[in-house]
């Protein structure tokens, strides 16, 4: 019953609340339109709600929270040529058919290209 109470303190929170609202609006979206479309539609349709409704201090954290995100991404592929999504997922790219491979495979399954060590896609699609 504590942990209970313990969630219910966390779903108070306004930010946590905001991101709620951003993942059903997101969700709802998804239904009609593309993954990276219906990101911004979450985003923004949460962002006017929220601020119609509520204070706008949440809302410039939230975004705060959401650019450290994404500055986080690109600079994890122009600076330092990684995909922080890929690495995740314990993947990379192959440099000849750039098809994602898992990250200790030796040989790509898609083309037969043998990878050489920390050889990977210059330009993936």
């Amino acid at each position: 019953m504590e942990g209970f109470q313990e969630l219910f303190k966390i779903l108070e929170e306004p930010l946590v609340r905001f991101f709620l609202w951003v993942a059903l609006i997101y969700v709802i979206a998804n239904v009609f339109v593309d993954r990276k479309i219906a990101f911004w539609i979450g985003s923004l349709g949460a962002t006017y709600f929220w601020i119609k409704n509520y204070d706008q201090t949440t809302v410039l954290k939230a975004w705060g929270v959401i650019g450290a995100f994404m500055l986080t991404i690109f600079l994890g592929k122009v600076v330092f040529n990684l995909n922080p999504l890929l690495l995740l997922k314990g993947k990379k790219r192959c440099p000849m058919c750039c098809e994602e491979v898992y990250r200790k495979a030796k040989v790509c399954p898609h083309c037969h290209h043998r990878f050489r060590e920390g050889e990977e896609c210059d330009n993936p699609t």
